[in-house]
């Protein structure tokens, strides 16, 4: 028993050490990226506009796709350098009738309507993007998710710099009622506060697809999205890395602003972040030969630290339990409330700074966010669970894994949402 009271000690030391380490590095280099995005502002005398396609696939996507398509069309972006193609895959709701209601009644807007069998969302990208895009710059876009007015021009400015193929939008959740609303709004700020870091250090591999941008030629070049992973855009990432990220750039755009919907219930939360981990060892799977590689294409940081860090974190993960459970019993037992109190200074510090350096903000915000933060610390653990739980699933079928890439085509597993706050 006090061997294994030992190992427990030395495994909190050990993960607690490499996860403060890793939130200080992300803390800099966040810092890092808006100094430099600063600087750039401050140089800039003009917005080029190229043209730009915006791809939404979308199965019984309903009323939200008004909103979805005012966003775009109303954004500040040239008329005649814009299109917007839908794509329906097979939708079995009211979505084929609305669009078209939509196109009768705004017939100056350069929109194509697309319908397809239902294929899947990655058949549904690529029939968009190869067969009916026509413009040098692609966003994709979820049905159900919606632009700030001068994302598009906010966005293309990143393609200025040729060896950018790709930009993540900075995604946020649009604010409604509930618990869960506001742990996932809290959650949207920290994961892209850290890909400014991630941005900064060049080890960014998932360009998320709500108001994700590329450069067409690189999509033609690497021959579209593949259609036998569950997470599309997390693969596309990692398909384009594999012409080495000293060659090409991942970036993100912190002023880039999308908005979606949080999800509703755990049930749903769950099988979101299911699909979300499942995808990404699928996606590794396929990408195995980039882990520890000599290759002289890529950084060190990204296939020797980042990479093999995301299963590491996993594996760290899967103990957390235990360690939890162990914190807690030692500090009731011995009274040691001293180390709990520090994780949960250090851990609502973390969520200050994070609110803080989120210059997208309005300062009253981040006031109100300030002083919500020490009571995540504890519903952050309804997150845990979440989290936990697509874990275990994910594990208990890892031996599938390697079949499960011979499937190419995986169909829409949409979760119930509610419509945006305005």
């Amino acid at each position: 028993m006090g061997i294994l009271l030992s190992i427990l000690a030395l495994l909190i030391i050990i993960f607690g050490t490499i996860n403060l380490i890793r939130m200080s590095l992300f803390l800099i280099g966040s810092d890092i990226y808006s100094l430099k995005s600063h600087l750039k502002k401050k140089k800039k005398d003009y917005i080029p506009y190229p043209s730009v396609s915006v791809i939404i696939p979308a199965y019984n996507e309903g009323e939200s796709l008004i909103r979805n398509l005012n966003s775009i069309f109303y954004n500040s972006y040239p008329e005649n350098k814009l299109e917007v193609i839908v794509v329906d895959d097979g939708s079995t709701d009211n979505t084929t009738q609305i669009l078209s209601t939509y196109k009768k009644q705004n017939p100056h807007f350069n929109l194509k309507l697309i319908s397809q069998t239902n294929s899947g969302k990655a058949h549904a990208l690529n029939n968009g993007i190869k067969n009916h895009a026509t413009g040098e710059l692609i966003m994709c876009l979820d049905g159900d998710s919606y632009l700030k007015k001068n994302a598009l021009s906010k966005a293309v400015g990143y393609f200025e710099d040729k060896k950018v193929v790709a930009m993540a939008s900075n995604v946020k959740i649009a604010k409604t009622k509930g618990v869960l609303n506001m742990i996932q709004l809290f959650e949207y700020i920290i994961c892209y506060q850290m890909k400014r870091a991630q941005t900064i250090f060049n080890i960014e591999y998932i360009i998320g697809g709500i108001g994700s941008m590329f450069r067409k030629s690189f999509l033609e070049k690497i021959n579209y999205y593949d259609a036998n992973t569950i997470t599309e855009d997390i693969d596309i990432s990692m398909k384009i890395l594999q012409h080495g990220n000293k060659n090409v750039k991942l970036v993100y755009g912190s002023d880039v602003i999308a908005y979606t919907q949080s999800v509703l219930s755990l049930s749903d939360l769950v099988r979101q972040r299911y699909r979300w981990k499942w995808g990404r060892y699928q996606t590794f799977l396929k990408n195995k030969s980039m882990f520890f590689t000599s290759n002289k294409s890529f950084t060190k940081g990204l296939t020797w630290v980042y990479l093999p860090y995301a299963l590491f974190s996993d594996l760290a993960f899967f103990f957390e339990p235990l360690l939890v459970g162990y914190i807690f019993t030692v500090s009731i037992l011995y009274h040691d409330f001293f180390t709990l109190a520090s994780a949960f200074l250090v851990i609502t510090f973390y969520l200050c700074m994070n609110v803080f350096a989120e210059d997208t903000l309005s300062f009253k915000t981040k006031i109100k966010l300030a002083l919500l933060a020490p009571a995540m610390y504890f519903l952050f653990y309804l997150l845990s669970y979440v989290e936990y739980m697509a874990l275990i699933k994910s594990l208990i079928k890892i031996h599938t894994l390697p079949k499960s890439l011979s499937i190419n085509k995986y169909t829409w597993k949409p979760v119930k949402r509610l419509g945006y706050a305005i």
